[in-house]
C-alpha cells in the first residue's frame, strides 16, 4: 500500500508540473466541500459539490486538502407550485459562497447568487437552480480572484510556522499530513524554495522509516533462509531512501548465497525487482518531479484525500459549526 502511495506521489508530481507551467506557479489549494447538514436532497448536494469543484478547477485553483475551504449555504427565497397540469415547482434560491479558513475563522472572500429552477420534481427544480451558477462568470472570477489575493496574504510571513508544523507532524509519523500542509503553500511566495526543501526532507524521512522496517524484516527472513520472501521485502525500498544502498547490498548478498538452481528459479523475480528499481530511480532523478511532489495531483486524488473517513468527519464537524454557528 505504501509503495502504491509513493508511486502515486511521483506521478502526481508529473501532473502538477504541467499544471504549474500553464498557470505560472499560481495554483492555490482550496478544498471544495458541501456541508452534510444543508437542508437539501442528496442529489442537490451532489450538484452543489460539483459546482464548487468547477469554481476551483476552472479558475486556476488546486482542489486539495488545506486550511481554506470553498463552501456554500443555500436559502430558499420562494417556492411556488403552479396550477398547471402537471404542476411545476418554481423555486428561487439564494446561494451564498464562501472561501474560509475554518480553524481560524478567516473569510477570504464571499459572494451570493440568486438562481431559479423549475420542474415537475421539487428535487430536480433545486438541481436546475444550482446549475444556473456559471463557474466562469465575471462574478465567480472576481470572487475567486479576491480569495486568491487574501490567501496569498495569509501565507506571506507564515512559512516558518508552516514548516515547523510540518516537522511536528512528520516527527509523529504523520507524513502525508505533513506533505499536505506544505503543499498548500502558494508557489508564488519568495519563501517557496524552503517549502520544497522541507517537502523533499519529509518525503525522505517517510521512505527511510519504511526502508528501515523493510530491512529488519528482510534480515529476519534471510536468517530463516527465506530468500524469496526477503527479496519481496527489499523490493519495497524506495531508491530515494538513504538506506537504498544497504538494500541493494543485501540483494547482491542473496544472489551470492543461493545456489545455481535457486538462482534460476528466482531469476524472474530478480529481473522484476531490477525493473521496478530502475523505474523508481528514474523518477527519483527527475528533479522537477521531486520538487513538485504534492498530494493535490488531480480531481480523483483530491477527492480521495477529502473523503478519508476521519478527515472527512472532522471537516464536516468544523464546517457545520462554522456555517450554522456564525451565519
Amino acid at each position: 500500500m505504501i509503495r502504491k502511495l509513493i508511486v502515486a506521489l511521483f506521478f502526481s508530481a508529473f501532473t502538477l508540473t504541467a499544471m504549474a507551467q500553464v498557470n505560472n506557479g499560481q495554483r492555490i489549494a482550496i478544498t471544495p466541500a458541501v456541508c452534510d447538514d444543508l437542508p437539501l436532497p442528496a442529489e442537490a448536494k451532489k450538484a452543489l459539490g460539483q459546482k464548487l469543484l468547477q469554481m476551483t478547477t476552472q479558475n486556476g485553483f488546486g482542489a486539495s486538502a488545506g486550511p481554506f475551504v470553498l463552501t456554500a449555504n443555500v436559502h430558499t427565497v420562494e417556492k411556488v407550485v403552479s396550477t398547471t397540469i402537471p404542476p411545476q415547482f418554481i423555486i428561487d434560491l439564494e446561494v451564498s459562497a464562501y472561501v474560509v479558513n475554518l480553524s481560524e475563522n478567516i473569510i477570504a472572500a464571499e459572494t451570493s447568487f440568486e438562481v431559479r429552477g423549475m420542474d415537475v420534481s421539487e428535487s430536480r427544480s433545486l438541481i436546475k437552480a444550482i446549475n444556473q451558477i456559471n463557474a466562469k462568470s465575471p462574478v465567480v472570477r472576481s470572487f475567486m480572484s479576491n480569495a486568491r489575493e487574501k490567501i496569498i496574504d495569509y501565507y506571506s510571513g507564515r512559512v516558518p510556522t508552516i514548516i515547523a508544523k510540518a516537522q511536528s507532524l512528520a516527527d509523529r509519523g504523520e507524513y502525508e499530513e505533513a506533505i499536505a500542509t506544505l503543499a498548500a503553500v502558494p508557489e508564488s511566495l519568495e519563501e517557496y524554495p524552503l517549502v520544497v526543501e522541507k517537502m523533499t526532507a519529509t518525503y525522505t524521512q517517510m521512505v527511510d522509516k519504511f526502508a528501515t522496517m523493510a530491512l529488519q524484516d528482510a534480515k529476519g527472513k534471510i536468517a530463516l533462509k527465506d530468500y524469496p520472501g526477503a527479496l519481496d521485502v527489499l523490493m519495497s525500498v524506495d531508491p530515494s531512501s538513504t538506506r537504498f544502498e544497504e538494500a541493494t547490498k543485501m540483494v547482491d548478498s542473496i544472489k551470492r548465497t543461493i545456489d545455481e538452481k535457486e538462482r534460476a528459479e528466482m531469476q524472474a523475480r530478480l529481473e522484476k525487482m531490477q525493473a521496478q528499481q530502475e523505474l523508481a530511480q528514474k523518477m527519483h532523478d527527475d528533479e522537477v518531479m521531486l520538487q513538485k511532489m504534492q498530494i493535490e495531483a488531480s480531481k480523483k486524488n483530491a477527492q480521495e484525500q477529502i473523503h478519508k473517513e476521519s478527515a472527512g468527519e472532522k471537516l464536516q464537524n468544523s464546517l457545520s459549526k462554522w456555517l450554522f454557528g456564525n451565519l
